[in-house]
């Protein structure tokens, strides 16, 4: 921990001292830093969270009234899930309901410091009825209290960065809407002038191919409780554009190796994405459209698989997320923390 704290200190300190007159500081802000999460902060459903600490919502692992889905982060794993996460974890940082390595490879759900893993697999649910809400998902987080501002002047951007990695990504019957392996970065932020809480959801990677999903095109939904956006992670995008250094969002090839991404949601964009909102005839849209008026109450990554209510589209998914980050920048001075 020493190596690391030293390693950010330096990284924020450098451009100071390299212009004192500049001033830099004025115009790049952490808004939430990396932290060193373990097990306790996985949590199941609707739990509380813990506040400004990273923590994993794991949600519908199971069918409803099953030993599977209230379980579902209650007992220690003990296999080495490194081989379908990417990431290394001691048994005492892996939380799921069976403890059943390959061939099974039942979900297992990973918390290790300034890492998380995930493996979300449908194979191992009864199916014995609808799966409750659908998306089996894991959401890799911050809950932010005081909540910060998005931005603090018409020239600022908004970021979310992480390394991720996805290894493991299986549907051996993939539809345009069945067997669907995601993950993306997420965020809510509210209105400080209504109240109103909205989201965007912002793609990293599909395991649908372009022949069964144009990413390209970004949408307006409301999930019962919030309206979002979605985009992806690409130049095409108009709410959002890949910052220096980013990846892109993938579509069907997974890798091995944690790789920067990075989500700029600048002032301009970010204003476009609430004119779009309020325009809409989607619930809960009655809001500013001013960018000034917003907080971040929350921010992450999130994973999620689409199965559908039987056996027909099983669906695999593994990966993980490093050095979780959010930070606000000004045009003036654009920082990066990763090189």
């Amino acid at each position: 921990m020493i190596a690391r704290t030293v390693a950010w200190a330096f990284l924020l300190l450098a451009p100071l001292a390299a212009s004192a007159q500049d001033n830099p500081a004025s115009r790049y802000r952490v808004l939430s830093r990396p932290d060193c999460a373990g097990a306790a902060n996985i949590i199941a459903e609707e739990a509380p969270e813990p506040v400004n600490e990273t923590h994993m919502r794991v949600q519908h692992i199971g069918d409803r009234g099953t030993d599977e889905l209230r379980l579902e982060v209650a007992n220690v794993v003990t296999w080495d899930v490194q081989q379908a996460t990417g990431l290394y974890a001691p048994s005492f940082a892996q939380r799921g309901y069976r403890d059943a390595p390959p061939p099974v490879a039942a979900s297992v759900f990973q918390l290790y410091c300034d890492a998380a893993g995930f493996l979300l697999n449908s194979s191992t649910f009864s199916h014995s009825q609808p799966l409750f809400g659908e998306g089996p998902s894991a959401g890799v987080g911050r809950t932010l209290d005081p909540a910060p501002a998005a931005f603090d002047a018409v020239d600022s951007t908004l970021f979310l960065q992480a390394r991720i990695a996805v290894p493991t990504s299986y549907s051996p019957a993939l539809t345009s809407q069945l067997g669907v392996t995601s993950v993306g970065f997420y965020y809510y932020v509210r209105d400080t002038t209504t109240g109103t809480v909205i989201a965007h959801v912002i793609g990293v990677f599909d395991n649908r191919p372009p022949e069964l999903f144009d990413f390209r095109t970004e949408f307006l939904s409301h999930d019962g409780i919030t309206a979002f956006a979605g985009s992806p992670l690409a130049s095409s995008a108009r709410f959002v554009e890949p910052g220096r250094g980013s990846g892109t969002m993938r579509q069907a090839l997974t890798w091995d190796e944690p790789e920067l991404f990075r989500a700029d949601i600048p002032y301009a964009r970010f204003k476009a994405m609430l004119e779009a909102l309020s325009a809409s005839s989607l619930p809960g849209t009655h809001l500013s459209t001013n960018p000034l008026d917003y907080r971040v109450i929350f921010f992450g990554v999130l994973a999620e698989i689409i199965v559908g209510t039987d056996r027909a589209h099983e669906a695999m998914l593994g990966g993980h997320v490093r050095d979780l980050t959010l930070a606000r920048e000004r045009a003036e001075r654009r920082v990066g923390l990763f090189r």
